[in-house]
C-alpha cells in the first residue's frame, strides 16, 4: 500500500442507456463520475454511488459548486460566469470554488485588497460591466418613453384623419346643396 491518501474528484460524465431515439442514434445520460488516484499506480474513474457522495463531503461539496455555477437557475441572481466570455474556464472554477456564480456578485468584489492580482483585475472588468449595464438601462428606458410616445402621437394621428374626412364629407354635401 502507499502511504499517500487518495486524491478524489467528482466530475460530470455520460453513461449509455443501451438504447436508440427515434433517429436511430444512442441515448446517453448525465451521471456524477468520481476519479480516484493513489499514486503511484491507482487511477480509477467511474460513476460515483450514493456512498461516495458521503465517504467524501468536501470534495462532493466542491462538485456541487461547480455544477451550481452552470445551473440555469443561476440567471435569475444575475449574469452567469460561465456565459461571460471574458473568463477562462479556469477563471470561472476558480470563482465558483469561491461562492462566486454571477458577473454581479464579482463586481462586488472590486477594490477588494484581498484577492489575487489577476482576480482583482477581472473583478475591476466586471464593475465596469455592470456600470456599462447601468447606462444602457438609461438608455433603453429613453426608447421605451419614446416609443410610448410615438404610439400617443399615432393615436392622435388617426383621430385627426377621421375629424379631416368627416368634414370633407359635410363640406361635399354643402356643396351640393348650393348647387
Amino acid at each position: 500500500m502507499s502511504d499517500h491518501p487518495a486524491l478524489v474528484h467528482f466530475h460530470l460524465g455520460w453513461s449509455d442507456t443501451h438504447e436508440t431515439s427515434a433517429d436511430g442514434l444512442p441515448v446517453f445520460r448525465n451521471v456524477t463520475m468520481i476519479q480516484i488516484e493513489r499514486p503511484p499506480t491507482l487511477h480509477l474513474i467511474r460513476e460515483a454511488t450514493p456512498q461516495e457522495f458521503h465517504d467524501y463531503p468536501e470534495e462532493y461539496d466542491a462538485f456541487k459548486r461547480e455544477v451550481k455555477g452552470r445551473d440555469p437557475v443561476v440567471s435569475e441572481m444575475g449574469y452567469p460566469l460561465v456565459m461571460w466570455p471574458a473568463l477562462t474556464p479556469a477563471d470561472v472554477r476558480t470563482f465558483v470554488s469561491r461562492g462566486i456564480y454571477t458577473v454581479e456578485e464579482l463586481a462586488k468584489l472590486a477594490g477588494r485588497r484581498d484577492l489575487p492580482g489577476n482576480l482583482a483585475e477581472l473583478a475591476l472588468r466586471a464593475e465596469r460591466l455592470m456600470d456599462m449595464q447601468k447606462q444602457f438601462g438609461k438608455y433603453e428606458t429613453m426608447l421605451s418613453e419614446r416609443d410610448a410616445q410615438l404610439a400617443e402621437v399615432q393615436e392622435q394621428l388617426k383621430d385627426m384623419r377621421q375629424t379631416i374626412s368627416a368634414q370633407n364629407s359635410m363640406i361635399d354635401t354643402l356643396k351640393m346643396r348650393v348647387a
